[in-house]
């Protein structure tokens, strides 16, 4: 997918989850952050919510937020709290996400 396309997907993408959430950050991470998708890459969002009590449950709702973007969207909700507590966990992606990710919302930077 062309760079001007996947830039526009991707202001729509933030503009959905925000009309759905209110999180405190969206961080593209994987081949797509690295900028070296391939052709059957998806792309992959971590979703920090200070709010979320189930966090399964939210991926599920945001990705239905998502539906009908024609490209394969893995949406992964957690809380600060998570993320404080695991991003050194091996074997999660937490903390991969964080360092390697590129953010593309950030409330602290909106207010």
């Amino acid at each position: 997918m062309e760079r001007a396309r996947v830039e526009s997907l991707l202001e729509e993408i933030v503009r959905r989850i925000l009309a759905v959430s209110d999180p405190e950050q969206i961080i593209l991470f994987g081949s797509y952050a690295r900028g070296e998708p391939g052709p059957d890459s998806d792309l992959d969002l971590l979703v920090i919510e200070r709010g979320a009590s189930a966090p399964r449950q939210e991926s599920v709702r945001l990705r239905r937020a998502l539906r009908g973007l024609l490209i394969p969207i893995d949406v992964i909700v957690a809380t600060p709290q998570q993320i404080r507590r695991y991003r050194n966990t091996p074997g999660l992606i937490y903390g991969p996400a964080i360092r390697e990710g590129k953010v593309l919302y950030d409330r602290k930077a909106t207010s």
